[in-house]
């Protein structure tokens, strides 16, 4: 406790002392938001792969090998499957940004699609990652940190304490600090995953001890399918409501999870690092060699190995790992594992904060409120976010834990509006708010949340959570892309704004392709669905017998699925760097992008209809808060 408590107070100076100068580079509220649009392309890529993988991975991803084995193969490559769609749209995106002069996913949105649903929509799936996603990360440290001290602090105090230096460097650097200490911060949770998988190799007795433990596992009947991917589907009622035989890692299911994990690339608060980049230079070597190429290996390797310790030892979790070491190494590790889970909770509450109050609440209630003021304003609703975060943290854990289910899914769906912005330039408003209406239905029908819900008010649906052993991703999706396909067929002569029409026009003016990449289309298609197909798809049963030997030992000396999937992460680097250099993807076509000026708009005065709409939120507030409220009695405790 002496040890963990000096670290805690080292750590906490030094991001405090780092938030001032961010504060005082900030000018205290003229840049806070994006830091001038000023992030150097090395930092943003150090900040997408922390916010991305470190808290998560090591949280969640040695759980999920510890208690089922490598059945989900798919979150094996999570390096390679968040890079794809960074590939995909980040430059893009930034292109589009620089454009149309917006810092956020938010804003582009509004500009592109003038659709006040999906800004609402991006606000709710914001909030959601600030609030949930990272509060249930938190408050597994809390509880972690309540473990190491040995009962001299609380799981509550951690959790206040926790939230105490998140929301201080937040409010007083704002976009700076949560970029520069987040940088740092990656670097924190990549060592501290590295030293931890040192660590289970050694109390593991070495490789070949730890696969000779796994061997023995995988001769025992009763564990033996946890090695295995369990075919490419199976037509089950979901969790729930029926059983899967032997388990649900499905070929399948680790296709839908990996889009789930696509949603991270998709969401706000990464989009916000994006489009604070000074320049796109970075995008290419970010997503192929920090992303796929570093976080990947640690998620292949290092993750594996800790999960892997584990499952032949229970006592090996990441508790017990910790609580073996040395005291003072214990508190650096757990130092390191609080900074990668910061890094994304710095992010997504300054995407938050900044979307409900710039985004939402200025333009239709207080227009005129000053920048210094909304700085302030955003100040103040970011410590209600931690505030409220914290607070389920310790009241309410299921319902924390089924909000912080939704938010992947629910992020994934705005892959269709991205794709509408940035390629698929025949996706029409319509279809593009409509789709991602059905992705949501889709979402909610398949997430225990929303089958809680519906049950409360005495509706009991026929499935459980992830039916036929997909994840609601999928299943949102494929709401999502049917009705966008099925309306923009029947509404392709629908306009848009004129500032969706400026990007349509820039985009394809700026970004045709050379000869060379035209030619090459076929390639990078066929390639790219020959890795989604093998490595997170239903190629994944090949895994289950491609490295075992005709006595049916392992070729390896290590489980075929696990020797798969590091096969496929090479692969799926060889086939980001691809996409990204040599088909143009993510490498730089330009430099300069000039800003485009609308043209001058009339605007009566606001001041009446901001006060009605005032009047008329307060109500709608007052009456979510209490739903709010029901909802958590109803499903906090159970």
């Amino acid at each position: 406790m002496m040890w963990l408590s000096l670290f805690a107070l080292v750590y906490a100076v030094a991001v405090l002392y780092w938030a001032r100068l961010s504060a005082q580079a900030n000018g205290d509220y003229q840049t806070f938001f994006s830091a001038a649009h000023g992030l150097s392309p090395w930092i943003s890529a150090l900040v997408i792969a922390g916010a991305s993988l470190s808290g998560w991975a090591i949280l969640a991803g040695t759980d999920e090998i510890a208690r089922h084995g490598f059945g989900l193969a798919a979150s094996l490559q999570a390096g390679v499957a968040l890079a794809l769609p960074g590939v995909v749209f980040f430059k893009r995106v930034w292109l589009l940004g620089q454009r149309l002069s917006v810092s956020s996913l938010t804003e582009l949105l509004r500009a592109y699609w003038g659709s006040e649903f999906l800004t609402a929509f991006s606000a709710v799936v914001a909030v959601l990652f600030a609030v949930a996603f990272a509060g249930l990360q938190l408050h597994a440290l809390s509880r972690l940190a309540a473990e190491l001290g040995g009962g001299l602090v609380s799981m509550e105090m951690a959790s206040v304490l926790l939230g105490l230096i998140l929301f201080a460097y937040v409010v007083i650097g704002g976009m700076r600090a949560a970029a520069f200490l987040g940088a740092i911060q990656s670097v924190m949770a990549g060592a501290s995953i590295v030293v931890l998988a040192g660590f289970a190799l050694i109390a593991a007795g070495g490789f070949a001890a730890l696969n000779a433990g796994l061997a023995k596992l995988a001769e025992d009947p009763a564990t033996a399918t946890r090695f295995i991917v369990a075919g490419v589907v199976q037509f089950t009622a979901g969790l729930g409501k029926e059983a899967a035989a032997g388990h649900e890692g499905t070929a399948l299911a680790s296709l839908s999870f990996a889009m789930a994990l696509m949603g991270l690339q998709a969401s706000p608060m990464i989009m916000k690092v994006v489009l604070s980049t000074s320049s796109p230079r970075g995008f290419a070597a970010g997503q192929t060699w920090v992303v796929a190429g570093v976080a990947g290996a640690l998620v292949v390797f290092c993750v594996a190995l800790v999960g892997a310790g584990a499952l032949v030892d229970p006592a090996r979790t990441l508790p017990g790992l910790l609580a073996g070491v040395s005291p003072w190494f214990a508190a650096w590790i757990f130092i390191g594992l609080v900074a990668g889970v910061q890094v994304m909770a710095a992010v997504a509450l300054l995407a938050a904060g900044e979307t409900l109050v710039r985004h939402l609440y200025k333009p239709f209630f207080h227009s005129s409120l000053s920048r210094r003021d909304t700085v302030t304003l955003t100040r103040v609703v970011i410590g209600f976010l931690v505030l409220g975060s914290v607070l389920m943290q310790l009241l309410t854990p299921v319902a924390l834990t089924l909000l912080a289910s939704l938010a992947l899914p629910l992020a994934f769906q705005l892959s269709t509006p991205l794709l509408g912005m940035t390629w698929l330039r025949w996706i029409t408003r319509p279809a593009a708010v409509t789709g991602v209406g059905f992705g949501i239905a889709g979402v909610l029908l398949t997430e225990p949340f929303g089958i809680s819900v519906l049950s409360f008010f005495g509706l009991d649906l026929p499935w459980g959570r992830n039916p036929w052993t997909i994840h609601s991703a999928a299943w949102g999706m494929a709401a999502n892309i049917a009705v966008t396909l099925l309306i923009s067929a029947f509404t392709q002569k629908r306009g848009f704004g004129e500032e969706g029409d400026e990007a349509r026009r820039f985009l394809f003016t700026q970004l045709a392709g050379s000869a060379r990449v035209r030619a090459l289309r076929s390639t990078a298609w066929s390639a790219t669905l020959a890795w989604v197909f093998l490595a997170i798809g239903p190629g994944l049963v090949f895994g289950n017998y491609a490295f075992l030997g005709t006595d049916g030992h392992w070729v390896l000396g290590m489980p075929s699925l696990w020797g798969w999937s590091l096969a496929m992460w090479v692969a799926g680097l060889g086939l980001v760097w691809f996409l990204a250099y040599k088909m143009e993807l993510a490498s730089p076509s330009l430099v300069h992008v000039p800003a485009y000026v609308p043209r001058p708009r009339l605007r009566g005065g606001q001041a009446e209809a901001e006060m009605r709409r005032r009047r008329a939120a307060i109500i709608v507030i007052a009456v979510a808060v209490s739903l709010v409220v029901v909802t958590a009695l109803a499903f906090g405790h159970r």
